[in-house]
């Protein structure tokens, strides 16, 4: 005997990336013993997760992973942490083929498969990014952080999700304290290093180092100057010595990427009688006590033509 797929089935299966779940089968009137041949039915179905079919060949592409998760997940789950940052394409997060899943603490879900799903008492009210519920940036990205070693990798991935504009600082603080302590010191850090003034994995960097000095007080960190009525935001400065020290990096900037601006903005502040000096990321790695012999000895000229 054959047995058709139902036109309605189809129809959903082609909103949801080549997806049905065994529950629309039966609404549309699939008969259950038919749903367990689905594959020999359609000629191309597969079972992709438990009681979810795909009506396509070959491996699943990214896309079907993240809708078959969420149908896994059902109507109130939405994709979370690393998976979130995916949707969003934050170059900071790491890739990882886990699909993470949150869902309310109602659901009794398992894992399967690539899908992780996590239970929550706090389920924030989902988003909507390229057709796909995930969660707030904030949330997704402390998420995210629980599961890293490193507070920099920590610091890079905050500080994008800031600068893109997808969040605040001040946001990311709330979501670290609401969350739960399991996992929290990673995130804990890294958000205490952007709180600080901090707008770059590299920043962080060069603040630990510079508080090292015996000789450097506290430089004033991504606060505003005004020289000459014109308002800057340098990374580190230290106006007794009118001395600014900033990362090399056009990407960690806030100053836009146009080079030549950059250049001007740095002339400016020459002309006014500020040092700058500008370092890589790299060298702050690799040459650290070099950067700050340099900035001390820079420190001590401000200082003298300041007194004289």
């Amino acid at each position: 005997m054959t047995y058709q797929v139902p036109d309605g089935v189809r129809r959903l299966a082609s909103e949801q990336s080549g997806l049905v779940t065994r529950r629309q089968c039966l609404d549309h009137g699939m008969p259950a013993a038919q749903i367990t041949r689905l594959a020999r039915i359609s000629g191309r179905g597969q079972l992709v997760l438990p009681a979810i079919y795909a009506l396509t060949t070959g491996p699943l592409t990214r896309r079907q992973q993240l809708v078959a998760a969420l149908l896994h997940g059902g109507p109130e789950a939405q994709l979370a942490g690393l998976t979130c940052l995916e949707v969003r394409n934050v170059k900071y997060a790491p890739r990882v083929d886990t699909v993470f899943v949150l869902t309310p603490m109602s659901r009794r879900l398992t894992s399967p498969g690539f899908v992780h799903v996590t239970r929550t008492v706090r389920l924030p009210s989902a988003h909507h990014v390229k057709g796909l519920r995930v969660s707030p940036p904030a949330r997704a990205a402390i998420d995210a952080c629980r599961s890293m070693r490193s507070v920099r990798d920590a610091v890079a991935l905050l500080a994008e999700v800031v600068q893109r504009g997808m969040c605040t600082v001040g946001m990311l603080g709330i979501e670290v304290e609401a969350g739960q302590s399991d996992g929290s010191a990673v995130p804990r850090r890294a958000v205490a290093a952007l709180q600080s003034g901090a707008a770059s994995a590299p920043e962080v960097d060069l603040i630990a180092l510079v508080a090292t000095s015996t000789l450097l007080p506290t430089p004033k960190i991504n606060q505003a100057l005004t020289v000459r009525g014109q308002r800057y935001v340098p990374d580190l400065c230290w106006p007794d010595a009118r001395l600014i020290v900033e990362v090399d990096s056009v990407e960690h900037h806030g100053f836009g990427p146009d080079a030549e601006r950059t250049a001007i903005r740095r002339a400016k502040l020459t002309a006014a009688g500020w040092t700058v000096i500008s370092i890589s990321p790299w060298r702050i790695i690799t040459d650290p006590a070099g950067v700050l012999r340099d900035i001390e000895a820079a420190y001590l000229v401000g200082l003298e033509h300041r007194a004289g």
